[in-house]
């Protein structure tokens, strides 16, 4: 009796314990969404926001420092190139000009003056015919006293035969005292032309001083005249600054289109420089859309993108890639954070413009948007949510061992933790090129007490697009 009453026991703990493990297989698991792998094409991209822009605003501003007219043209006039938007007071650079022009004429004046030597080559003319004429008269005075020499020595001569004849008594006193009178006479005579030889050489001298004096004094007017012809350069610089100051005291549309913005609208004196109005033309509109550095590296002129946004309410616009630009730019982020950002320019795609206008929207110029650029796509891919993936490590009882990327698989009612493979990815769906085949049911959101092999009850959503 106490052997069967054990056998009874011991056969009821079994059947306990069976009940326990066939009430635990058969238990429903914790309830998770889950989603087929598919194939078809995905798209690769990156969004971010962006504004509206032009590929050309002209912004007009003071040449100089003036007094601007009052302006009239009101934002939002279309204007045509060429058209007058503005006026300088134009009173004062008439004034300018004029007093520039009556200098150019004044050194005009004193260059034509300076510029005249007819005087002076006469005088040089004049004083090369009076030294011509001098030395004539100086060959004379040398001939002159070369015939008083020859008389005095002659005189002379004859002064000593005459005195020797009056000592041997051959001749009367008086005859020799003429001939020493002729003598002395001959020496005066040839004392004086000696002496006007002096003089005609003291003049001689003086007169080839002339020239001199005329030549450097023609030099010296040259000089003058270079520093006038530089003074001359100087006042017709001036002259053509005043003309084209006056040229440009009206204000004229570089290219067709409206008038963005007006800055000044009465009448004042501006410094040069100062920003009057703004141009563009909004029937070239364009999306600037600033990229991280690292994002904008995959991009290409002719990449399509999307332009979305509350501005263009339900409507998505096409648009291309036409610029990235080559240099890259720091800014800090709402958070703090610097990021290296480049400016990549949109151009909507033809006819797209005319879409929103169709739905009674329009955009202006720095209006907020979205722009999505496509970077890369792929044809008959797996994708997966990338909700569904998860970072993971160790060794795991289904497979697969390390660090990496994973998700969980449905399998039997059960939740295998599975590594794969990826390739290009957006915000929602991700390519799975290694680990899932078409058809799998993945898990989207994993809870965090989701453990490898658990049990659970899968619900089946619809992935988003």
């Amino acid at each position: 009796m106490k052997h069967r009453n054990l056998w009874l026991g011991l056969a009821a703990f079994v059947l306990l314990i069976g009940g326990y493990a066939l009430h635990a297989a058969l238990r429903p698991g914790p309830p998770v969404q889950v989603v087929k792998v598919t194939a078809g094409e995905i798209l690769s991209y990156v969004e971010e926001r962006a504004r509206t822009t032009l590929p050309r605003i002209a912004r007009l501003t003071m040449p100089f420092d003036c007094r601007v007219e009052a302006i009239t043209v009101e934002p939002g006039t279309r204007v045509a190139a060429g058209e007058v938007l503005a006026r300088l007071v134009s009173d004062d650079l008439q004034a300018a000009l004029e007093v520039a022009q009556a200098e150019l004429a004044q050194v005009d004046a004193e260059l034509a003056v300076l510029t005249d030597n007819r005087l002076e080559e006469t005088a040089l003319q004049e004083l090369l015919d009076w030294i011509a004429a001098v030395g004539t008269l100086e060959q004379s005075a040398q001939a002159l006293i070369a015939a008083n020499q020859a008389h005095l020595d002659f005189a002379l001569w004859w002064t000593e035969a005459e005195e020797t004849l009056r000592k041997q008594g051959a001749v009367a006193e008086e005859k020799y005292r003429r001939a020493k009178t002729e003598s002395s006479e001959a020496e005066v005579d040839l004392a004086v032309s000696e002496l006007n030889h002096q003089m005609i050489t003291v003049v001689q001298q003086i007169f080839e001083l002339g020239p001199k004096y005329v030549q450097d004094y023609l030099a010296r007017k040259q000089l003058q005249a270079a520093v006038l012809e530089q003074q001359r350069a100087a006042a017709q610089a001036r002259v053509g600054e005043a003309q084209r100051r006056l040229a440009r005291a009206q204000i004229i549309a570089p290219l067709a289109g409206v008038v963005l913005e007006r800055l000044i609208e009465s009448e004042r004196v501006l410094p040069a420089g100062t920003l009057l109005l703004t141009l563009g033309d909004p029937d070239g509109l364009r999306v600037q859309v600033d990229l991280l550095s690292d994002d904008a590296g995959l991009v290409r002129p002719g990449d399509r993108v999307d332009i979305h946004g509350p501005a263009l309410g339900d409507l998505t616009l096409a648009g291309h890639v036409t610029r990235v630009d080559p240099q890259g730019f720091t800014k800090v982020s709402s958070l703090g954070v610097e990021q290296q950002r480049v400016s990549v320019k949109v151009a909507f795609d033809d006819g797209e413009l005319d879409k929103l206008a169709a739905t009674g929207r329009h955009l202006g110029i720095d209006y907020r948007v979205h722009a999505r650029v496509y970077i890369d796509s792929r044809q008959d891919a797996l994708s997966v949510p990338r909700l569904a993936l998860l970072r993971a490590s160790g060794k795991w009882p289904s497979g697969g061992e390390g660090v990496g990327w994973a998700l969980y698989r449905v399998v039997g009612g059960k939740a295998l933790l599975t590594p794969v493979t990826l390739g290009i990815g957006n915000d929602q769906q991700v390519q799975v090129t290694r680990g899932v085949q078409a058809g799998d049911r993945v898990i989207v959101s994993p809870p965090r007490d989701l453990t490898d092999g658990i049990r659970i009850t899968p619900e089946e959503v619809i992935p988003r697009a």
